[in-house]
């Protein structure tokens, strides 16, 4: 898992050329007149989603994982907190999607010690196949948030 924001300098010689190119995408693209929906950018190998969606307590968000695409989930405009957690494979799974929509979600584990990120204006958080994250949850209220959720092929790293 990577977490950062656009506007803070980095060394993003650190990163794969593919996730440098994701970054690049998010401070490129003006999604000003985007709206919820799915954009490809370079077949299936690289898909913007926009999000416009509302928050909403933890406990009815499901911790989910994908095993062909990462998730990069940038913050346009809102607040969220995302949960994160090294998936150990040691949680029941709720609903497996893997084959139909690269989803694999997990029942609620109160023994998975899940950190919550803070996601505001600029934030990202970059998911990989081993990290268990749960998007959505709320920040005090609920609100109304848009965000862009890259997904990247693993296969092009």
């Amino acid at each position: 898992m990577i977490y950062g924001n656009i506007h803070a300098p980095e060394s993003s010689s650190a990163y794969s050329e593919t996730i440098q190119k994701a970054i690049q995408i998010l401070k490129e693209t003006d999604v000003t007149d985007m709206h919820h929906g799915k954009y490809p950018l370079d077949g299936e190998r690289l898909i913007l989603q926009i999000n416009e969606i509302t928050t909403g307590p933890k406990e009815t968000k499901r911790p989910e994982v994908h095993k062909k695409y990462i998730d990069v989930q940038y913050m346009v405009h809102g607040h969220e907190y995302i949960g994160f957690y090294p998936d150990q494979k040691k949680v029941e799974v709720l609903e497996d999607q893997l084959d139909k929509n690269d989803v694999l979600f997990y029942k609620e584990d109160a023994s998975v010690n899940e950190i919550m990120l803070p996601m505001t204006d600029g934030c990202y958080a970059i998911f990989f196949p081993e990290d268990v994250h749960r998007p959505c949850c709320q920040m005090g209220q609920a609100e109304d948030v848009k965000k862009i959720v890259l997904k990247i092929r693993v296969d092009t790293l």
